[in-house]
């Protein structure tokens, strides 16, 4: 190993010392979308000794219990179209914004999606718990929604043991450290999370309250091209961009540089800058021809500039062709888009620790550029802050390099349209040795479609 690799190592040990944490353990789902029963997905490693200093790290004991505080750095998700893995994502996902977003006046809690193909399920709860790690605490949060409303919500904390930070059910609370007469001055609206209000009351739990908050406003999820900034690229002083024009060169994709373009189009406050923008989009919609971003000073679109080289007939370069990522759409493949609009946000989780989700990882790309970015977080050079990816994939051959079989989750739908979700750990003999795509095909781990049934 390099002297670079053991200053790495060294970080990541003073990382372990200080428990400068944000992580996630476990998160648990029920009654949601296509899963109607308890599905789990779990980041505790099992006693599985493959690939065990890259693909695992260790928590302090007084943060999780002895032979429980080990994790695993990503997992990743297979299955056959519309059997429900995009689903644990955005489960997840609605869980993060239901948290986010419930204190506002916003119906999010509203819009919950109960398991649509069995009668009565709308009028049963909805199950949504994490288990996580944020300042050097361990946390379980969790809530049932139903008809609209917070049917129960409770957080623990872990420091040195397993204790309730609150309980509420329904409209009744009970909070740490604080008297029954004082909780009853507390006021939560039915369809409000106390985690999203709690910290506006003088409690002694809002040291708590904050950490909470602060874990599920720093999980990063990716799912679309248009719902993430390309503006990642100028944080940093550019650290971002730099690292990833290193990743596209080794991807050998052909581009140069890369220059983010902010243009204003509209001032949110001002109703005739927004009318004046509204008429040119009635003439013009490629106004708008990359993603948006607002704030207090205005309306941007937000566009990329991508250079490429021109070769004369000896092959030197003699010249660069700037090409516009939205704006000159099908320059660029699909895969060159989809991977410079999320390569900025993996780069920021590896470099700040934080626990990303992306949808279809390998969706567009070459096999070997999405390896790549799935051993960026199985390693200890490159991911020394133990950052962690929550993943969907589609090509099986991922799962043969370098994963351990906890890392790698199923997800198959029955007749009664009923996904479920299941750890390749799960499985009974099973070897670390075996070729799990090649099983995974043949039918041994889930269900997968057979499209030569009721061929003659």
């Amino acid at each position: 190993m390099t002297f670079q690799g053991y200053l790495l190592i060294l970080l990541s040990y003073t990382l372990f010392l200080e428990g400068v944490f944000h992580m996630l353990v476990n998160f648990r789902f029920r009654n949601c979308r296509s899963f109607y029963e308890e599905a789990e997905l779990s980041l505790r490693s099992t006693t599985d000794e493959s690939y065990r200093e890259l693909n695992t790290f260790t928590v302090k004991e007084s943060v999780m219990t002895k032979g429980d505080n080990e994790l695993l750095k990503s997992a990743i998700i297979f299955g056959g179209n519309a059997s429900g893995k995009s689903n644990v994502l955005k489960a997840f996902t609605y869980m993060v914004n239901v948290v986010r977003l419930s204190s506002a006046q916003i119906p999010i809690v509203s819009s919950n999606e109960s398991f649509a193909f069995k009668e009565g399920a709308d009028k049963e709860g909805s199950l949504y718990e994490t288990e996580f790690i944020q300042n050097g605490r361990y946390y379980k949060y969790g809530f049932v929604l139903i008809n609209g409303t917070v049917e129960s919500e409770w957080l623990y904390k872990r420091e040195v043991r397993l204790t309730c930070v609150f309980k509420r059910q329904n409209d009744k609370l009970e909070i740490l450290g604080e008297t029954a007469q004082s909780i009853k001055l507390i006021k939560v609206p039915k369809a409000s999370l106390f985690l999203s209000i709690g910290n506006n009351f003088n409690l002694n739990i809002n040291k708590y309250l904050n950490d909470v908050m602060e874990w599920f406003l720093k999980v990063l999820i990716v799912f679309e091209n248009a719902s993430n900034s390309l503006d990642i690229y100028t944080f940093e002083n550019g650290k971002y961009k730099t690292q990833a024009l290193d990743i596209l060169s080794r991807a050998d994709i052909g581009i140069e540089d890369i220059d983010v373009i902010k243009d204003k189009i509209a001032v949110p406050a001002d109703p005739d800058s927004l009318m004046t923008l509204n008429a040119k989009l009635q003439s013009n919609p490629s106004i708008i021809a990359g993603q948006l971003q607002a704030d207090n000073e205005g309306l941007y679109s937000i566009d990329m500039k991508t250079v490429f080289p021109i070769f004369n007939e000896q092959d030197d370069i003699v010249g660069k062709k700037d090409v516009m990522l939205f704006k000159e759409n099908g320059f660029n493949s699909e895969g060159t888009v989809r991977l410079l609009c999320y390569l900025g946000w993996i780069l920021a989780a590896l470099n700040e620790g934080r626990v990303i989700l992306i949808d279809e990882i390998d969706s567009k790309l070459h096999f070997l550029v999405a390896d790549y970015i799935l051993k960026l977080f199985n390693s200890i050079e490159f991911n020394p802050q133990n950052a962690q990816l929550v993943c969907t994939a589609h090509n099986v051959m991922l799962m043969d390099d370098g994963f351990r079989r906890d890392q790698i989750y199923f997800t198959s739908k029955d007749s009664f349209g009923r996904s479920s979700l299941v750890s390749l750990a799960d499985y009974t003999g099973v070897r670390k040795t075996d070729l799990f795509s090649k099983k995974y095909l043949a039918g041994f781990y889930a269900a997968i479609p057979d499209m030569e049934r009721g061929r003659g």
